[in-house]
């Protein structure tokens, strides 16, 4: 009853003892009795409204249609009407609040709980639908320089015009942007040329492996033809050789065989058996024998001459042809083979990419410059 007393007193005098005035200044109060007054708001609030009053704030974010009932958009989780509807209800919430407990803790009750105890769930539907909506519509986030860099890995493929639509926002100084697409453009270029160099080191090498295999063939065949020309030398200087050594053994046979007549008959004329008149008979006859078996003898030497002389013309013959054949074949495989190549440098001497990807590039250059230039007019 004393303490009574005393609170009662306090309360009338509006002097309280020191310990009531550091409890009020650690309840947020200015004195007791505004302490108590938010006590009883409290509780006047809780038995009439009841817990339910607190259960509809969330129960707005789980079923807006209890608000308004519309189509849910298939993409998104709220109606653009429905995140207007539930701004209000929480206000609404807010005000009733702030008239059951006060401004200061009817505010603080809703909205602060909204954004510290719905934070993440705000941030991942609510939140996150506004977002949506507006990118839709106004998404404004400008590019970077990857943009560009990416961007000129294929410029030679893009349309200047699109290329500066895209380039032209971009939060990077002109020349930095100009480095970026050189960049890219590098990069392509090296990829580009890169695989033709590789394609023609392989087609220059299928070429040389067919040539020098076509070639390789080709020598083999005349070495075959050299060997078997060496052989017919050996066999028709053979050939040549039986036939002089049967032709001279013939006539030798014969001269022999008239040395022979001869020396029978000067001994039969020596001893009387052989007349004088039938001796110089039968040495003319030897004698005719004789320069007939050497003009047979000619002969024979005319023949086996002229046989080598045509022989040796005949070979020369086959041997010039088979140089000049593999000359010219050697003439016509390299002049084949600088001309395959030359039309492979030609080829890639009359690629227009470089002059037309540095065009590009400057032209794209030069707009983003006057982009920057032109400025807004903001009067």
């Amino acid at each position: 009853m004393e303490l009574m007393k005393i609170i009662s007193s306090g309360l009338k005098s509006q002097k309280l003892p020191t310990i009531f005035e550091e409890i009020a200044d650690f309840l947020g109060a200015k004195d007791v009795g505004e302490a108590l007054s938010r006590y009883l708001r409290l509780q006047i609030l809780k038995n009439t409204v009841g817990e339910k009053w607190l259960r509809d704030v969330f129960s707005v974010f789980e079923n807006p249609d209890l608000l308004v009932s519309l189509p849910k958009p298939k993409a998104l989780p709220y109606h653009p009407k429905h995140i207007t509807e539930i701004f209000f209800a929480t206000l609404q919430k807010t005000v009733e609040s702030s008239a059951y407990l006060g401004e200061e803790i009817g505010s603080e009750c809703i909205s602060e709980m909204l954004s510290e105890g719905l934070s993440s769930a705000l941030e991942s539907n609510y939140n996150a639908s506004l977002q949506t909506i507006l990118n839709v519509w106004r998404g404004s986030l400008p590019p970077d320089l990857s943009v560009a860099q990416a961007l000129g890995q294929r410029v030679d493929l893009v349309e200047t015009k699109y290329a500066t639509s895209i380039l032209a926002p971009t939060s990077a100084l002109p020349y930095t942007i100009l480095e970026a697409l050189v960049q890219g453009a590098y990069n392509r270029l090296t990829q580009l040329y890169n695989n033709l160099d590789t394609q023609i080191a392989s087609y220059l090498t299928t070429k040389s492996d067919y040539v020098t295999s076509y070639l390789q063939a080709y020598l083999e065949h005349i070495n075959a033809i050299m060997a078997y020309l060496i052989f017919d030398v050996t066999a028709f200087t053979e050939r040549l050789e039986n036939y002089v050594n049967q032709a001279v053994n013939v006539i030798m046979e014969r001269l022999i065989a008239r040395y022979d007549d001869l020396n029978a008959v000067k001994a039969r004329h020596d001893i009387g058996l052989v007349s004088d008149e039938d001796y110089e008979l039968m040495l003319e006859e030897i004698y005719a024998d004789v320069n007939s078996l050497n003009d047979s003898f000619n002969q024979l030497k005319n023949e086996v001459n002229q046989l080598i002389s045509d022989y040796t013309s005949k070979l020369s013959s086959i041997a010039e042809d088979i140089t000049n054949l593999v000359i010219n074949l050697l003439t016509d495989l390299e002049m084949k083979l600088v001309e395959l190549i030359n039309k492979d440098v030609n080829a890639i001497n009359a690629l227009t990419i470089i002059s037309d990807t540095k065009s590009k590039i400057k032209e794209i250059y030069e707009r983003i410059r006057a982009y920057r230039q032109c400025g807004f007019d903001y009067s």
